[in-house]
């Protein structure tokens, strides 16, 4: 079977399990698409370079896509991209991150290809909303930004996707392809394979039943990997420059969100999720 078209970047791929409608294999994709589109030029270049025609002998579980970016151009751009193909269907279109949160909510897609730098809400905190209310919708990152410094607070959250918007569109179209076969696929740098190994420990999280640490706001895990850490609520305080009663109030509230009853419960979750050696 022909694989989809690659393009530059490195490639990480862990499996994650099923989602229904989005665990079977990769149809055949040998065959051209002919015709032309009624799209602007830009956007037709785009859909054009990754076009290519699925099997069509090959009955597929339709999977819900859900577009969110400021620029309606490039989300017509995916969406051409993606019409050849019966099993993937693009649910909706949100132009920022509140939108996204709302309308994931009520179609409830598969996969949610997410923009960053989006206004009012970022995608950020668009991906924080979704995955506390669909924990098992897959986000694919898919972003202009080249700093790579937000990414493990993504996979903290639980995105399962990241893809430059410079890569060619068959490498959105097989990062797609690899998020609904239940696949982690990146397409940034990994030095010393430090993401890879996060990725590692929190799917063995997710799959053992672990907390979900990705419930906790930024402060909360800022504490929480110092707690892990073996810092005392006073040395905390003096670190972040707060007050101890509102290191005691955050405590609390990690406490609680992660059903731990004590600081040592904490140290086996921070293990469990590769945030501490052992």
């Amino acid at each position: 079977m022909p694989e989809l078209p690659t393009g530059k970047g490195r490639r990480l791929f862990f499996r994650f399990g099923t989602g229904k409608g989005c665990a079977q294999q990769t149809p055949g994709l040998d065959k051209k698409i002919s015709g032309s589109r009624q799209w602007s030029p830009a956007v037709d270049s785009f859909a054009r370079e990754g076009r290519v025609q699925p099997d069509p002998d090959a009955a597929q579980p339709v999977c819900r896509i859900l577009l969110a970016d400021d620029h309606k151009l490039l989300m017509e751009g995916v969406r051409s991209l993606l019409a050849p193909y019966a099993h993937l269907r693009v649910a909706g279109m949100a132009q920022n991150g509140s939108e996204a949160v709302s309308l994931a909510a009520s179609l409830v897609p598969h996969i949610i290809i997410m923009d960053l730098g989006m206004p009012g809400m970022n995608g950020v905190e668009a991906s924080r909303a979704v995955l506390q209310i669909l924990p098992e919708t897959r986000i694919l990152v898919y972003t202009g930004h080249e700093d790579q410094r937000f990414l493990p607070e993504l996979v903290e959250l639980g995105i399962m996707g990241h893809v430059r918007k410079s890569e060619s569109p068959g490498v959105l179209l097989k990062a797609i392809e690899s998020l609904r076969r239940g696949e982690i696929f990146l397409t940034c740098p990994d030095p010393g394979g430090c993401l890879s190994a996060m990725l590692r420990a929190r799917l063995a999280a997710r799959r053992d039943g672990a907390p979900d640490i990705g419930v906790l706001s930024p402060r909360e895990k800022e504490i929480f990997r110092l707690l892990a850490d073996g810092k005392s609520v006073k040395s905390i305080a003096q670190h972040l420059y707060i007050s101890p009663k509102t290191v005691e109030s955050h405590k609390y509230n990690i406490l609680t969100k992660l059903k731990a009853g004590s600081v040592g419960e904490l140290v086996k979750i921070a293990i469990r999720y590769g945030l501490l050696q052992i």
